[in-house]
């Protein structure tokens, strides 16, 4: 797809950060034909980037950053004078973790002016872009003042300035950014603007040009609406697992066909995957964006229970399903468990926020003996380093439990072998946090509490199936 995206507009760029942002929008950027330059504080992850390697997983990545370097179009370095001299377009990707539920930017804040002492006397007007997440104001505050400091001249006579947010999904980042829904740039002034526009002139998405604190707030609207969609869909789970008879997936189903949930040519939207319940969303976004977004809000003097309910929901979720499983099992204690995926979501081995995660130490505090699994050798790696009970393969994670979790709905898990897995076990609880074994002829042998579909628990029996 990016060789039809190659754009006949080349520009010298530099992006500050080699995250899942940075790097992901460096490799795309130059595979439309950008020369763009990645900067990092780390030498060892400089280091990989510059040598063609991926230090993340994510799908299609190892390819574009392989290309982008054999082609000179992808470089990478420590150097951010050196990186930044030359180039239009400057990118800052740095990661806002959150602190005491509370926005971190002093790497943004420390970035900025960097960037300012290397800009300083220059006279062909670059652009400072910040794509990290940012609460709304502090690009044209802390931002602009950072670089006005350091560079000695101003916004809109040195430098430009702009803020573009990222809408990339892990798993999905390379297509998100090649197959964009919609570019946002906000601007301090048109020719800031015109710069984004000129840096994105092939895509094919709809561009829109607005203010510098409208785009930081779309980045925060767009996570609190998908992450409204899934906290909504796990309550009303919560609740049918309550209702006898009643089957959260059927409701959904039912849902799923509103005219208002239509997509462009008449098939669902893409909103209604957010509308499955499960156990809760993880990762580097939604938990800390909601949690900044509330605090932002509780500053302003503007009261958040909406954001707030949506954060409290997400986190009730791994224990009632746990509650659920306890009841069936008789509680946990000496219990082994086998939990299948460690990451949040498949197509990652990002472990941050992972309600598998949560699921294990819970499952800890109570009794439990576990032994986990995740397909990633990178995630099984991460859970080891912080101290938790991994195995390398799942016949291993599943050799003689009373009960399996899976947790991260990698396919790989719903193409076991589960007729013979079921054979090697003493018909353990297989708790289907995320839909993974939905519409599977599963072996007779085989209990089934399907949690995450939101059922009041059933045992699958032979005397059932039969």
């Amino acid at each position: 797809m990016h060789a039809a995206l190659r754009t006949g507009t080349a520009m010298p760029v530099a992006i500050v950060g080699t995250g899942y942002v940075g790097l992901v929008t460096g490799a795309c950027l130059a595979a439309v034909g950008h020369s763009v330059v990645c900067i990092d504080a780390d030498p060892h992850r400089a280091e990989q980037v510059a040598r063609g390697e991926t230090p993340i997983f994510e799908d299609g990545l190892p390819e574009l950053v392989r290309e982008g370097v054999s082609t000179g179009r992808l470089s990478a370095t420590c150097d951010l004078p050196a990186a930044i001299n030359g180039a239009k377009v400057i990118i800052i990707a740095v990661g806002t973790p959150s602190e005491d539920g509370r926005i971190d930017l002093s790497a943004v804040e420390a970035v900025s002016r960097q960037i300012g002492a290397a800009i300083k006397g220059r006279t062909d007007y670059p652009v400072v872009v910040v794509k990290s997440t940012v609460v709304p104001g502090t690009t044209d505050t802390l931002v602009r003042r950072a670089i006005e400091l350091e560079s000695g001249g101003l916004v809109g006579e040195l430098f430009g300035l702009a803020m573009n947010p990222e809408f990339l999904s892990q798993g999905s980042a390379v297509h998100d950014f090649l197959d964009a829904d919609r570019i946002v740039v906000g601007q301090w002034d048109d020719r800031s603007g015109d710069a984004l526009a000129t840096l994105y002139r092939s895509f094919p998405a709809p561009l829109l040009r607005m203010g510098l604190r409208d785009a930081e707030m779309v980045k925060y609207a767009a996570n609190g609406l998908q992450s409204l969609l899934i906290s909504y869909a796990n309550q009303i789970a919560s609740l049918c697992e309550a209702i006898p008879g009643t089957d959260h997936s059927r409701v959904m189903a039912a849902v799923h066909l509103a005219r208002m949930l239509d997509g462009p040519e008449g098939d669902r939207a893409g909103a209604t995957s957010f509308l499955k319940g499960g156990i809760g969303f993880g990762g580097s976004c939604f938990p800390k964006d909601l949690q900044a977004l509330a605090a932002y809000g509780r500053r302003l003097g503007v009261p958040m229970p909406l954001i707030e309910a949506v954060s409290a929901v997400n986190g009730l979720r791994p224990a009632q399903a746990l509650n659920l499983l306890a009841t069936h099992l008789g509680g946990f204690f000496e219990k082994r468990i086998a939990v299948l995926g460690l990451a949040f979501k498949p197509g990652t081995d990002d472990l941050r926020e992972s309600p598998a995660i949560k699921l294990i130490t819970r499952l800890q505090s109570r009794g439990a003996q576990i032994c986990a699994h995740d397909p990633l050798p990178m995630a099984r790696k991460r859970a080891r380093e912080a101290g938790l009970p991994v195995v390398d393969s799942v016949d291993a994670a599943m050799a003689g439990v009373d009960a399996i979790i899976i947790a991260t709905a990698w396919p790989e898990y719903r193409a076991l072998d589960w007729s013979t897995l079921a054979a090697q076990t003493h018909a353990p609880v297989v708790l289907d946090g995320r839909l993974v074994l939905d519409g599977l002829d599963l072996p007779r042998r085989l209990r089934v509490i399907r949690i995450g579909v939101g059922e009041e628990p059933q045992e699958n029996t032979a005397e059932e199936r039969t």
